[in-house]
């Protein structure tokens, strides 16, 4: 389920990206040219300031998700929450069973059915420690050990995308795209190793984008892997809302109050 939630976190918050670059001089307007003009960092800029300014998203502390999961017919409803500085509970029904994710900041916790909380494995538990950073990769980028690189342009649903290559530290590739028109990501293709060590990728569509306190996420996406489509659904986002303190206590049996 690793890779289903890294979609989610894809959709809700990765989608909210912003560089090493910074934000422009007082009137100072980003760059807009076509593909080949501009730098990986530039494009990332422009999206930055379409969603809102890297100046909200940095002031944001904490996130309040509910959402639905669709695949095969089947609809599972979710709820994520997260806090900075890499705080992240979610939990929701995979395959007719609850299950609850957890990382406290330090150690993540998994549990499937009628199990209690229990320390994940070691890998999986270093890649939740990656995903439940607070800030998507993009943000300060090079220092964190990501890597942007200018990709070549592609037709994504009738328009001329620009294309951003993302290599994460840990050497997974994401392959993001920016509509020329408005720099909303339009599409995103991620390569990642599934539980048997087999290399996957999925491509994501993000669309209805809205804005809560100032800035814009993208409430809807479908997916494609391995033949079968998906869909993610946000229903609600509570931007820095109350967040019982035994959230992201393990064991947690509270309920996260933002998210009711």
């Amino acid at each position: 389920m690793m890779h289903r939630s890294r979609i989610a976190l894809a959709l809700v918050f990765g989608l909210m990206a912003a560089c090493d670059s910074g934000e422009p001089k007082p009137g100072e307007a980003r760059p807009q040219a076509a593909q080949s003009a501009l730098t990986a960092e530039q494009v990332v800029a422009n999206h930055f300031d379409a969603i809102g300014g890297l100046s909200k998203i940095k002031a944001m502390k904490s996130l309040a998700v509910k959402g639905e999961y669709t695949e095969d017919g089947k609809t599972n409803k979710w709820t994520m929450v997260r806090a900075r500085p890499n705080q992240f509970r979610k939990q929701g029904v995979h395959d007719g069973k609850p299950f609850t994710k957890l990382f406290d900041g330090k150690t993540g916790y998994i549990a499937e059915g009628d199990a209690a909380l229990a320390p994940m494995p070691a890998d999986k538990a270093a890649k939740m420690a990656q995903y439940s950073e607070f800030d998507d990769p993009l943000v300060d980028a090079n220092t964190r050990g990501h890597k942007l690189t200018l990709g070549a342009a592609e037709d994504v649903k009738g328009v001329k995308a620009h294309h951003v290559e993302l290599t994460l530290a840990n050497g997974d590739v994401e392959h993001r795209f920016y509509d020329p028109a408005s720099f909303l990501e339009i599409q995103r293709r991620i390569s990642f190793k599934d539980k048997d060590g087999a290399p996957k990728i999925k491509t994501v569509f993000p669309s209805d984008w809205r804005e809560v306190n100032g800035v814009k996420f993208s409430f809807a996406s479908d997916g494609e892997m391995d033949g079968k489509k998906t869909r993610v659904q946000i229903k609600e986002i509570v931007v820095d809302g109350p967040i019982d303190p035994s959230t992201f206590a393990a064991p947690a049996t509270n309920v996260v109050a933002a998210a009711n």
